[in-house]
């Protein structure tokens, strides 16, 4: 009685601690398959199929509904029928269906990947159910498959945020979009991310994604931004937002000016995935409405015209990537009042537009230096 009371307690605990998480991007349930009925020998009846479990896509979902649908975790299909006299070709279980969110990408515990549910009309089977009782097996229902699977969120979005906690990402997302995500000069209030839609009057629309904030050593776990890295991959472009005025941690950190954001933030997402470079990117320099003069942004374009000297000669070679992005638009903002922001919009628009229906790879990005 002692041992089922602590582990009872240990598993609410494990259970609270889940519920109480205001996003997932990970789950890992158990699935099986249903077994076979058995077969009637003396008849030659066949047992039923065991039901399969099936992962199909469904909008307006979050793994979090799922994981409080079934706080256990798991699947089980039911089992095939056993073949009767009066019916010596048994019914199949059912199928059991697990309703998952878009952009999910199914994985085996070691990593392998089984698919990507990325429609409504995507679906596919993770544990098949056992076969039915025949001659073959001696009319005895095999066992269905049985598996740990992974689900794995990767947010679609149009548009993704890269840039320093507290560069106004936030603020941005809730200027352009419907959303009211939570805005603070505190870093890292962006704890989970936010989906954002733009709407246009004509009906066209786009979504946008804002991500926590990424420090330096986000690639190697380190800071809140780190485990969302993964959601920058799906996004057809990227919106660096960043401040002009540059970027302190804490006071025992070094003040890193809007230069060396970009080269750090591109370091980063290079450091993660190569890949990313290859995206077509749009910067956005966030509280101008905070100079006195055009001395910060004048620095600033100088830098970007003449990056390669600049990294040649003022950075270690570590941080500096191999590749830098080619901006194809720069805009000046102030999120917090709107300034340009309607500017912004159009261009985001006008790009998505442009890259539709190329590769990614296509994208032009300056060469080496």
């Amino acid at each position: 009685m002692f041992l089922t009371r602590c582990l009872y307690k240990i598993t609410e605990q494990d259970l609270g601690r889940h519920l109480n998480l205001p996003f997932i991007d990970k789950l890992r349930v158990y699935v099986r398959g249903g077994r076979g009925g058995t077969g009637l020998k003396k008849y030659g009846g066949i047992g039923g199929q065991g039901g399969n479990v099936l992962v199909r896509g469904k909008r307006h979902l979050t793994l979090k509904n799922i994981y409080e649908k079934n706080l256990t975790k798991r699947y089980l299909a039911p089992d095939g029928e056993n073949s009767q006299k009066m019916r010596l070709n048994a019914m199949s279980g059912e199928n059991l269906t697990i309703h998952v969110p878009l952009g999910i990408q199914i994985l085996r515990d070691n990593g392998e990947l089984i698919d990507e549910i990325n429609d409504i009309d995507d679906e596919c089977i993770v544990a098949h159910g056992g076969e039915g009782g025949n001659y073959k097996t001696f009319f005895q229902g095999q066992p269905g498959e049985t598996a740990m699977v992974n689900f794995d969120l990767k947010l679609l979005a149009d548009v993704g945020f890269v840039g320093y906690p507290n560069a106004g990402k936030s603020t941005l997302l809730s200027m352009l979009s419907r959303t009211q995500p939570a805005i603070s000069p505190v870093p890292f209030t962006t704890l989970h991310p936010q989906i954002g839609t733009v709407v246009f009057d004509d009906g066209r629309s786009f979504s946008i994604a804002d991500l926590p904030g990424l420090i330096e050593g986000s690639h190697i776990k380190m800071g809140l931004g780190s485990r969302f890295l993964k959601h920058t991959l799906r996004s057809k472009i990227l919106l660096f937002v960043i401040d002009i005025n540059g970027f302190q941690l804490e006071i025992r950190s070094p003040l890193r000016s809007a230069f060396d954001s970009i080269v750090f933030l591109t370091k980063e997402l290079e450091l993660y995935e190569p890949s990313l470079l290859h995206k077509p990117a749009i910067l956005a320099i966030n509280k101008i409405d905070q100079l006195e003069d055009k001395t910060k942004l004048n620095e600033f374009y100088y830098s970007l015209n003449n990056y390669k000297e600049i990294l040649k000669n003022d950075y270690e070679e570590k941080w500096c990537p191999k590749n830098f992005f080619h901006f194809e638009h720069i805009v000046e903002i102030a999120g917090k009042y709107g300034t340009n922001c309607d500017h912004l919009c159009s261009l985001l628009r006008r790009s998505l537009d442009e890259h539709s229906d190329r590769n990614n790879t296509k994208i032009k990005f300056s060469s080496s230096f």
